[in-house]
């Protein structure tokens, strides 16, 4: 295999917000779990088949399975191969941005793969990646590789969280290769505890009349970076992607996502809505690329963060590299605290600033919550939602609402 390229640094742009202290702390050799642990899951999706992987590594008592399954397993030898080509080729020119991407190929147990056939039915899967491991232990190389053939249809939905309060490092990659005509919905849940921190590394190849919809929450960990490259590979391509953040107490979560137009009538729509507490940090860097011949490209971008505690950050930033005049592009990015006219309304009406605080950083950060689908699934991350923002009571007449 190819060397692994320097791990990034905060002198490297992409990665300036990013909390980098974790890695240097992680045993690289991957983590093994603790025998006979104790598993709390809910019951599947409805639909849903149940992948589980404890630290990287498939655990087949915990998971539930259909006859017939567009899932499989392979060993990180055998299937780092394909992985380790696209990781060499064009689409990772950024060098170190894949770093963390050529370490898990090449330290990974288990590679999940779904691999839909042209025509085949639509197919649902939920998977729970479990971190139980201290990273002087080990780390978490969890894997996912997609292939969505012709005229296919996805629902992947992607856990992350804690196994007890260790302070695991999970450096997660996935690779989604779209064929013309499929659609995957594909949200991202990370609730990892409070000492726990996660990279993640996403590749997504989307062809002609295709559609990537991608809902990306991320609420717990010490520290987060998701590092996204969506490349809209033929006409018609389009990509979705909404992204929720809240950052407590001293969490760091930071993404960069860049949304590369390659061709002609592509659509982007992005949106992120990110809400930084005390002392908590935040970071969303959303590149567009529209290419020479992506004539009639379509971008927006809408990047809010709000602050609530004196010594919270975030930054938001667009970023367009435009190479034709025939495109439509817009973008907006704010940084800010409560709307004071709002917050007054509210308590003009007679309602208590605790419970007003509460309900206007509910409906800021909804903007984004309330585009994931299935409704079972909003609705517990909307609980989850509720939760770090320390307003369950302020909210109980929104929360297990049908809308």
């Amino acid at each position: 295999m190819t060397p692994v390229t320097a791990l990034p640094t905060n002198r490297d742009e992409n990665w300036r917000y990013t909390n980098l202290r974790p890695l240097a702390k992680a045993r690289p050799e991957p983590a093994t779990p603790a025998p006979a642990l104790e598993l709390d899951l809910r019951a599947p999706l409805p639909g849903h088949e149940r992948w589980v992987f404890i630290d990287g590594r498939f655990d087949a008592a915990h998971s539930i399975i259909g006859a017939v399954s567009p899932a499989s397993l392979s060993s990180a030898r055998d299937g780092g191969a394909a992985f380790q080509s696209m990781l060499d080729g064009a689409i990772a020119a950024e060098g170190t941005d894949f770093a963390l991407a050529r370490i898990n190929a090449q330290r990974g147990d288990h590679v999940l793969h779904i691999r839909l056939p042209d025509d085949a039915p639509a197919a649902a899967l939920e998977l729970h990646f479990l971190a139980s491991a201290p990273a002087a232990d080990g780390t978490s190389y969890p894997r996912i590789q997609v292939q969505a053939g012709r005229n296919t249809r996805l629902s992947l939905i992607e856990r992350h969280r804690s196994l007890g309060d260790a302070d695991a490092l999970v450096n997660a990659a996935v690779d989604l290769a779209l064929a013309p005509g499929a659609t995957v919905d594909h949200v991202r849940v990370q609730c990892l505890g409070t000492s726990a921190s996660v990279f993640d590394t996403l590749t997504a190849h989307v062809a002609q009349h295709a559609s990537y919809r991608l809902r990306t929450m991320t609420l717990g960990g010490n520290s987060s970076r998701s590092t996204l490259f969506i490349q809209l590979a033929g006409r018609g391509a389009r990509c979705d992607l909404s992204a929720a953040a809240i950052a407590n107490g001293t969490q760091t979560h930071d993404i960069f996502a860049e949304v590369d137009h390659a061709a002609p009538d592509t659509a982007t729509r992005e949106l992120f809505r990110g809400i930084a507490n005390e002392r908590g940090k935040l970071a969303f860097n959303g590149k567009m690329i529209v290419r020479e011949n992506a004539h009639g490209a379509d971008s927006d971008q809408s990047l809010k963060s709000l602050l609530t505690g004196n010594g919270a950050e975030a930054a938001a930033r667009p970023q367009l590299e435009i190479y034709t005049d025939k495109v439509r592009a817009k973008h907006g990015a704010t940084t800010g605290k409560l709307d004071d006219q709002m917050l007054f309304y509210l308590l003009s009406r007679g309602m208590d600033r605790v419970t007003a605080q509460a309900l206007l950083q509910w409906a800021f950060v909804e903007d984004a919550v309330s585009r994931v689908e299935p409704g079972e699934l909003r609705r517990e991350i909307e609980a989850l939602v509720a939760a770090r923002l320390r307003a369950v009571s302020s909210l109980e007449g929104l929360l297990g609402d049908d809308r």
